[in-house]
């Protein structure tokens, strides 16, 4: 697809690189020169300098040409007037970045008024992320596919486990017969798609596929599962903050949100009046205990500062807080600490980069040329979740898994059939009208049939 994008900050440059990985053309626009050639520096886009929203660089950077425009500038109000003029302009679909409160709470006008396709938020984005981290605290991650009815989780075996040195074909006989797959092992800083005879280790990051409920079945005779989640401590009165207390709050959770700026505090109090609001710098250490750090179920850094988000996410780690959620900005912070140490990362700009791309995908899957409707990177992108629609005939379905090959750095994880989701078995197999969840270390897959060899 042909695509224009306006605004290479770190949400467009995350945005950019997805895209252009996926293999559509991009060209980026922005005013900064530098950011220009950082764009064509680091990504396979074209580039140019300008201003998004005028009508002669959007002509200039083939807007005449282009299936769609996504605009991110870090000012609202830019991002729909380009949107505005890309769509008087011919383009049929136009998304826009949208951070503010009050025009978000407009969005059905805004989207009818302006013929916007999609309007995201990466605020809003990763307040969804850790949204679902919460409902599912055993895990470090989890990701929903399928209108929810299958989710990826990942988490992390412990000295003791019972999960530890047991053989995957062991899994069922051992500890349940529980119906979910193990689809991913990180261990040692690579990724295997395991086979029966894989060994599980103690300190292997385990990426597991089910519906909600199998998951939780299984944690629970596992010895893994954590009840749910009922006081969390936000530290930072960010947006992201803003969105996921007001969530939260919605969903019976007390909340408590620690904010540095006494005018913002007061700010807060009237947006989420069910909030408890701390005036008080929440990287000292003696608040953090005083306001009950020890004691609450999840503590959640999202300040503007990926340093301060580190440090203390890792002194709560120390103080034994359950589930510990760190916002990172800068991915360069992620090589540089223990992981284990600042619980589950979360990042606006891959949530934004995500939610766009799976929107382009979408399209692609309509248009029939991708099968994919939603991809999901983990392992720092060495790997990935994708799910397929399964709309067409083709050599692969309605044939029983066991006669197919499927490539060694792929597997099948669910099939979702209606409402069942289903774990498969060398019977079961795809049918039309499937979606299908599939996980890989091989990049640029497209179609489901690309999951097997020829």
């Amino acid at each position: 697809m042909e695509i224009v994008l306006v605004g290479a900050g770190r949400v467009g440059h995350a945005i950019a690189v997805r895209l252009a990985e996926e293999g559509h053309n991009i060209t980026v626009v922005d005013n900064d020169e530098e950011r220009v050639e950082y764009a064509t520096s680091y990504s396979d886009v074209m580039a140019m300098s300008g201003n998004g929203s005028d009508y002669t660089v959007l002509i200039n950077a083939g807007i005449n040409k282009a299936d769609l425009i996504i605009a991110v500038t870090s000012d609202d109000a830019v991002n729909m007037l380009c949107c505005l003029t890309a769509k008087k302009l011919g383009v049929k679909k136009a998304v826009a970045r949208v951070r503010t409160m009050e025009y978000f709470r407009q969005m059905v006008f805004l989207k009818d008024e302006l013929g916007l396709s999609l309007v995201f938020n990466p605020e809003k984005e990763t307040a969804s992320e850790i949204s679902r981290i919460l409902r599912f605290p055993s895990a470090a991650k989890v990701d929903s596919f399928a209108k929810g009815r299958a989710e990826m989780v990942e988490f992390t075996i412990a000295e003791g486990s019972p999960l530890a040195n047991l053989p995957l074909h062991m899994l069922s006989k051992k500890l349940g017969a529980h119906r979910l797959l193990i689809c991913a092992v990180e261990r040692d800083d690579e990724v295997t798609i395991p086979k029966g005879d894989y060994i599980l280790r103690a300190d292997d990051i385990v990426h597991v596929v089910a519906s909600p409920g199998q998951i939780s079945s299984a944690f629970k005779v596992w010895g893994i599962f954590k009840r749910s989640v009922k006081n969390v401590i936000i530290l930072g009165g960010s947006r992201s903050a803003l969105y996921l207390g007001t969530e939260l709050v919605a969903a019976g959770i007390r909340v408590k949100i620690i904010e540095l700026d006494e005018s913002h505090c007061k700010a807060i109090k009237e947006i989420i009046p069910k909030a408890d609001v701390i005036y008080g710098d929440g990287t000292n250490p003696q608040l953090l205990l005083e306001e009950g750090l020890e004691t609450a179920d999840a503590f959640v850094t999202l300040t503007g500062n990926d340093q301060d988000n580190i440090i203390t996410s890792m002194f709560a780690n120390r103080r034994g807080v359950g589930t510990v959620i760190t916002k990172l900005n800068d991915e360069q912070f992620r090589g540089m600490v223990d992981l284990h140490e600042i619980g589950s990362v979360v990042s606006p700009k891959n949530a934004a980069a995500e939610a766009v791309s799976n929107y382009v995908r979408a399209i692609a899957n309509s248009l029939a040329i991708s099968d994919i409707l939603a991809l999901h990177k983990f392992s720092n992108g060495d790997a990935e979740a994708l799910e397929f629609s399964i709309m067409h005939s083709a050599d692969h379905i309605d044939v029983p898994l066991k006669l197919l090959k499927i490539r060694q750095d792929a597997m099948i994880g669910a099939i979702i059939r209606g409402d069942d989701c289903i774990i498969p078995g060398g019977e079961d197999k795809v049918m039309l009208g499937d979606t299908v969840i599939a996980v890989t270390t091989r990049s640029g897959i497209q179609k489901f049939d690309d999951l097997f060899e020829d």
